[in-house]
């Protein structure tokens, strides 16, 4: 019984992990159930035996997903204990900016971009995980002299609601052209608060993701 239990969880886990790499290939739009029977080698039977439709695939997928941006998340925090706040803060968005879990996500949230409901899910959710981590990060700043803010809370809320949605293109279409504007007014508007942490780097790393 408890094998045929392992059998059954490596083989969803097979299906999900096959539909995450097409979705940072594809999108998940683009990529169908045939698509992923394929490439994982099986039967589209196999899959509707773990996964009633696409759209739970999908779903599962943007939970495995978070669940993997937290173990990144305590990681970096780990490696970056012992920069300022600032530096701590500019070393976890590059890495954010470069992972390949949260491309996933990109690859996910282009099909459901119309969507007000799900793109509101994913706020809250940003928020409810990353808003706590990177408020403490702001307290080391404030503490160690490298941010000045006195809202240390709502500051990291305003961060993530604007580099993780009003500056990825999948969610606020925008002309490409225009994205350096965006990036501009973003690292003033930051600055004006007291956290100048966006630099030349993290704005091609901005462009190249947009890219992706």
């Amino acid at each position: 019984m408890a094998q045929r239990k392992d059998k059954s969880q490596a083989m969803r886990e097979k299906i999900l992990n096959t539909a995450t790499q097409l979705f940072i290939q594809k999108g998940s739009e683009k990529t169908s159930m045939q698509d992923i029977a394929q490439t994982a080698g099986i039967s589209k039977g196999a899959i509707y035996h773990h996964f009633k439709s696409k759209d739970e695939i999908v779903l599962a997928v943007i939970r495995s997903r978070q669940e993997l941006m937290e173990e990144e998340m305590k990681q970096w925090l780990k490696a970056t204990e012992n920069l300022t706040g600032r530096e701590q803060l500019q070393a976890i968005l590059k890495s954010n900016l470069e992972s390949q879990t949260a491309r996933a996500i990109d690859g996910i949230v282009d099909v459901y971009e119309q969507d007000a409901g799900f793109i509101l899910t994913m706020m809250r959710d940003n928020l409810r995980i990353g808003a706590p981590l990177v408020s403490d990060i702001i307290k080391k700043g404030m503490a160690d002299g490298s941010i000045q803010t006195q809202y240390p809370d709502q500051t990291a809320e305003v961060f993530l609601l604007l580099v993780n949605f009003w500056m990825n293109e999948t969610v606020f279409e925008s002309d490409p052209e225009k994205l350096p504007e965006r990036f501009h007014f973003l690292q003033f508007m930051m600055t004006s608060v007291g956290m100048d942490i966006f630099n030349d780097e993290l704005m091609q790393l901005f462009s190249q993701r947009n890219k992706a």
